[in-house]
């Protein structure tokens, strides 16, 4: 009951943080950062404090398309590379990110650094650092237009700019559990440096992501996981995915998730010796339902043992 009461309290603790840190944003933009539906296996991505928690070497990678159908519709390739040092307490790891949208596409490299403290008995704190650049190309002039003389596209629509940056991130977690808070961009570089007026500048905004789960055991080799992940930005809805899996036997995985008016999806992964291969498929709740057949994912992990004694986390995050 202890034990229970302690996790309700860090809970409590993160989602105050979160509301605080909506409350601190000023500038109203709209999301930027690409979303998945297989979260729980690139989180390093997205919060570098997860940099090693695994105990394991791996390379993680998820090929995205979203709403297929449509003309120009996102993609995104991620690719995640860490490596943990168990005797120092600390991970590393390298992050490629390539996002496409039509004209405009986004390449990042990040190299990720976290660092773990025991924060009780049976739980650990990993503090993580992210730093690294995008580069963003745009070719605004391959739009179609109905007025083809638009000057703010003629003269500033076809650019590329290098944007160095850097992020924070915090991750609190044992076999049973885990709860991150991060911000994986602090820095709001402007998207077009040319481009001098005040009041319709682009520029990169703050992400807040907030996720969590929770492990049960069912049975012997049944186990049911919840979690959650929040997306906060000003100025744009809130994203939180809602996600209910089912694991078999240490091996075989079977999901559902739900994105706040947005999109609901199914996913399913399965463990093969050291890779894992995972699958997922979104269908859009909004009027794009209408013009698109749905968002597909694919996943692959492959863990490396990084000693003979080693065994492999079964109740893998």
């Amino acid at each position: 009951m202890k034990h229970i009461k302690n996790i309700s309290t860090h809970f409590c603790t993160a989602i105050l943080v979160a509301v605080l840190l909506v409350l601190c944003i000023h500038t109203a933009k709209a999301q930027q950062e690409p979303i998945y539906s297989q979260y729980m296996n690139n989180m390093m991505s997205i919060n570098p404090a997860y940099t090693g928690t695994r105990g394991v070497g791996s390379a993680s990678l998820i090929s995205r398309k979203q709403w297929l159908g449509i003309k120009n519709s996102p993609f995104t390739t991620a690719l995640s590379i860490c490596l943990p040092v168990d005797s120092l307490h600390m991970g590393g790891g390298l992050d490629f990110i390539y996002d496409n949208t039509g004209p405009v596409s986004h390449t990042g490299i990040f190299v990720d650094y976290a660092y773990r403290i025991r924060a009780t008995q049976n739980t650990q704190i990993s503090f993580g650092l992210k730093a690294g650049f995008n580069y963003l190309q745009s070719y605004l002039s391959s739009l179609d237009r109905y007025h083809l003389i638009d000057e703010k596209i003629t003269d500033y629509g076809d650019y590329s700019n290098f944007m160095p940056n850097f992020g924070v991130g915090m991750f609190w977690f044992n076999d049973q559990f885990y709860a991150g808070i991060s911000v994986p961009r602090l820095l709001e570089n402007k998207y077009n440096n040319e481009y001098v007026s005040t009041a319709e500048v682009s520029a990169e905004e703050r992400h807040y992501f907030l996720h969590g789960a929770y492990l049960f055991d069912l049975a012997p080799n049944i186990i049911f996981k919840p979690a959650l992940t929040t997306i906060l930005v000003a100025g744009a809805p809130v994203t939180a995915d809602f996600d209910l899996s089912m694991m078999f036997y240490d091996a075989f995985w079977l999901g559902a998730k739900y994105r706040i008016s947005d999109a609901a999806g199914a996913y399913f992964q399965v463990q093969v010796e050291n890779l894992k291969i995972g699958f997922s498929y979104d269908y859009s709740l909004t009027r794009l339902g209408d013009f698109n057949v749905g968002s597909f994912e694919i996943m692959l992990r492959y863990d490396f043992k990084s000693k003979a004694s080693q065994l492999f986390p079964k109740r893998s995050f």
